[in-house]
């Protein structure tokens, strides 16, 4: 069964999100800009998050993604993984595992919570 995140939750995400930010701020940059990235190129948060927590990617891989973007992005993602602060990152990530990597994500680009609460249709 779906659990979908309360308020209550989005809000202790987006101020664990604000605490990463303002102690670890290169790291946050580099994660922003990913996170960014993914959007703009249309790739499913559940596949950065996949991707970052190392999971099992053959669910939410972009199969319409042409090879050499999707390098291009891997690539990107990468340099997230390898930047001394991430275990941070993977940390947050891990945290706030309920609430999702879509509605995570869409609060690092400034989403209020009161706009995510309930929301099924983001992948």
């Amino acid at each position: 069964m779906l659990k979908l995140a309360s308020l209550d939750e989005l809000y202790e995400a987006k101020k664990g999100l604000e605490e990463v930010s303002r102690r670890y701020p290169d790291v946050y940059e580099v994660l922003t800009h990913v996170v960014s990235f993914t959007r703009q190129l249309q790739i499913k948060y559940g596949y950065m998050g996949a991707m970052l927590m190392e999971e099992e990617l053959t669910t939410t891989y972009p199969a319409f993604i042409k090879g050499s973007i999707l390098s291009l992005y891997k690539k990107e993602v990468e340099k997230l993984k390898k930047h001394e602060d991430f275990p941070v990152v993977k940390d947050l990530l891990n945290q706030y595992r309920e609430v999702g990597d879509a509605k995570l994500f869409l609060l690092i680009l400034g989403a209020k919570p009161e706009l995510l609460k309930g929301s099924t249709f983001i992948k």
